[in-house]
């Protein structure tokens, strides 16, 4: 019998999908098979093919793939799927296709699926190719950033209270700041003798149930220096610190004695065994001090602070360490009794020291001869008169510098400078910082983007607008000052309106690096320059300046903070002088401000006497000097009276100096 001839070659690749797997045969059941033996079956060649299945086409057909070094190679994601009873397809590769799904007919085309035709590059992006969710999907809920968040949370939470006053206490905010500690063995919790170590210094504190009775410095120096001298003062101070609650134990709080405790162990960590930070820091007060005691001589303490070298203070004001106080100014403001309020705010530099590379910045030095042991000032004692020395530098041995390729016995400069944070922060142009700046040797400050302007950052420090955005800007506000006019306890609104016509940028001065105290006071007459400045603007436009008086606030409100253009005004207006002020109606003052190439204020107000408007232009010079440049007094009649009187300008400069208050001296020009 001869044997059937197919019409087609019997390949792998002309089996259908339909009849792949699908269809039950008597093998299948364990009976023999009706088809003639002559004809290999599906099955056979299934298996016949599978030994000459190139390697990159692993056989659909079998679980298990060819493999290059334990790795699976699989030539698309066609053949992860479910491949029981698939057969193979077009170029020895199929598609597998679930059973009973009734999608037996799909194409790999219609379920998005990589087609061996068109090199395995998709057909069509899918959502989930997209990274989004099929519909009704719920993403999993991510755990480990919930916890990271809830960590964080605590975390930040964690040292911001330093507790009560008490054994516990004390020694937990001992060890918060890397001191050593040990307590009595012999006698009962609360009233035993506590004892902090650090590498140069080292604190006793005597508790009495648990109330502090003694506290005791030790410095690591030798007897009689400046620095040993300093121990008690210090003492004073932290124990002051423990007591600043008063009598209740159960209210005094630890958080200005943990704040100082702080600062303290900054600088002891900061020294070695060939270096005392404290000392460097000493010397710097030393020769401070004796240059403050000389210039008093011939001055007035109030004069040194304001004009001259600053005040020196060690251990001040319940504040540990070295300060420099350069500007105080007792600012009046509206009180509902008898007397003014006062607010004597005094700006400082505190002094200390941070880790820097020798190579790139000079470094500390510790000496006590920044200035010779007699000091000889002229009466006309200005910055550059100051017989300033220069001492040595100080050397330790490399290896104590972080130095790991030094050569024992080898030295070299320490990894140490000085730096001066401001208390509070100055507001300085951009030109002027960098001119500060390139003072102690800093490079300026890198300009990414254009800064806010500098009387948007003294109003709204979280402002981000450039200061070149918008053109000129305006600010309208209301305050209640003093009256000059009637009684001493009157009061008068004045509604003022500032306008910037070419605003320039800002920058906040925190803190400075120097090498050598002549720096520092040499910048001062600068920064008394913009705090005197600022402070003005700030009577007028900011709230938070006012200060309440007998308990009673000071009724300021402000009204508007509009940028953009001032409304324009037609010519008859500007021709036309304002209406003079009755004395209940409010003084409208225009302010126009400019920051360079010096800082001015021009004034425009209506005057208290009848058909008058006063107009006045100031600068604020280093050293907060006011110097009026400009005052006029125009009528009704177009007639304009100039003061061009330098005695009399020098009056009107001095007023405002001695009231400090800008709204006050409105007023009493507006009463001339």
């Amino acid at each position: 019998m001869a044997t059937p001839t197919p019409s087609h070659p019997l390949q792998p690749s002309s089996a259908t999908k339909k009849t792949a797997g699908h269809v039950s045969t008597p093998a299948h059941l364990g009976q023999p098979s009706p088809a003639p033996r002559s004809v290999p079956s599906p099955a056979a060649l299934r298996k016949d093919q599978a030994g000459r299945t190139p390697l990159n086409h692993p056989t659909t057909g079998s679980t298990s793939s060819k493999t290059i070094g334990s790795t699976p190679m699989l030539h698309s994601l066609s053949q992860q799927g479910n491949t029981v009873g698939s057969s193979p397809g077009a170029n020895m590769l199929s598609f597998g296709t679930p059973i009973g799904l009734g999608v037996e007919g799909i194409t790999p085309s219609q379920l998005n699926m990589h087609t061996p035709a068109l090199n395995s590059i998709p057909m069509s992006l899918t959502m989930s190719d997209l990274g989004v969710p099929a519909g009704g999907a719920i993403q999993k809920r991510d755990e480990d950033n919930e916890r990271k968040r809830k960590m964080r949370k605590v975390l930040k939470g964690i040292g911001q209270r330093s507790g009560s006053v008490s054994e516990e206490g004390i020694l937990r905010v001992s060890r918060r700041v890397g001191f050593d500690n040990t307590a009595e063995d012999n006698k009962p919790v609360g009233s035993r003798s506590l004892t902090m170590a650090g590498k140069k210094m080292l604190v006793d504190v005597k508790l009495n149930n648990h109330e502090v009775e003694n506290v005791g410095v030790i410095f690591d120096t030798a007897e009689g220096t400046p620095l040993s001298d300093q121990a008690p003062g210090l003492a004073k101070v932290l124990s002051q610190s423990l007591q600043s609650a008063g009598n209740a134990r159960a209210d005094a709080e630890l958080d200005l004695f943990a704040a100082n405790l702080g600062r303290l162990a900054k600088i002891d960590k900061l020294s070695s065994q060939h270096l005392n930070c404290f000392e460097a820091l000493s010397g710097i007060y030393t020769s401070l001090d004796r240059l403050h005691e000389h210039e008093v001589a011939m001055s007035s303490d109030v004069d040194v602070l304001r004009k001259k070298s600053g005040r020196p203070t060690l251990h001040a004001s319940n504040r540990v360490g070295v300060s420099i106080a350069y500007w105080q100014l007792p600012r009046p403001s509206l009180s509902r009794g008898d007397q003014y309020s006062v607010s004597n705010e005094v700006h400082n530099l505190d002094l200390g020291v941070e880790r820097s590379s020798g190579g790139m910045y000079p470094p500390l030095r510790v000496s006590e001869n920044w200035l010779p042991d007699s000091i000889e000032l002229p009466a006309d004692t200005s910055d550059h008169t100051i017989p300033w020395q220069d001492p040595p530098p100080n050397l330790v041995p490399a290896i104590a510098g972080g130095d790991a390729m030094a050569v024992d016995g080898q030295e070299s400069l320490p990894e140490l400078r000085f730096i001066a944070k401001l208390r509070s922060p100055v507001l300085l142009p951009w030109q002027g910082a960098v001119n500060v700046l390139q003072a102690v040797g800093m490079q300026p400050p890198q300009l990414f983007v254009y800064p806010p302007a500098w009387h948007t950052l003294l109003l709204d420090p979280s402002s981000t607008t450039p200061f070149n955005a918008g053109g000129g800007s305006y600010i309208v506000s209301e305050q209640t000052v003093l009256s000059m006019h009637g009684d001493l306890d009157g009061e008068s609104t004045h509604i003022y309106t500032l306008d910037v016509a070419k605003p320039d940028g800002g920058y906040m001065l925190e803190e400075l690096p120097f090498s050598h105290p002549r720096q520092l006071v040499e910048l001062l007459p600068t920064l008394r320059q913009w705090v005197y400045f600022g402070s003005l603007i700030k009577d007028l436009f900011d709230t938070s300046a006012a200060v309440p008086a007998n308990g009673q606030p000071v009724q300021t409100e402000i009204r508007k903070l509009t940028p953009g253009p001032l409304p324009a005004l037609t010519l008859a207006e500007l021709l036309t002088p304002p209406t003079t002020p009755g004395t209940d109606d409010p003084l409208r003052v225009s302010v126009s401000l400019a920051t360079t190439p010096m800082p001015t204020l021009s004034l425009t107000f209506p005057s208290r006497k009848p058909g008058a408007t006063c107009n006045v232009t100031l600068q604020i010079h280093v050293n907060g000097n006011v110097v009026v440049t400009h005052h006029s007094r125009m009528t009704s009649d177009a007639h304009t009276a100039s003061v061009s009187d330098d005695a009399a300008r020098e009056k009107l400069a001095a007023a405002l100096e001695q009231c400090g208050d800008l709204g006050v001296w409105i007023e009493w020009l507006s009463s001339m």
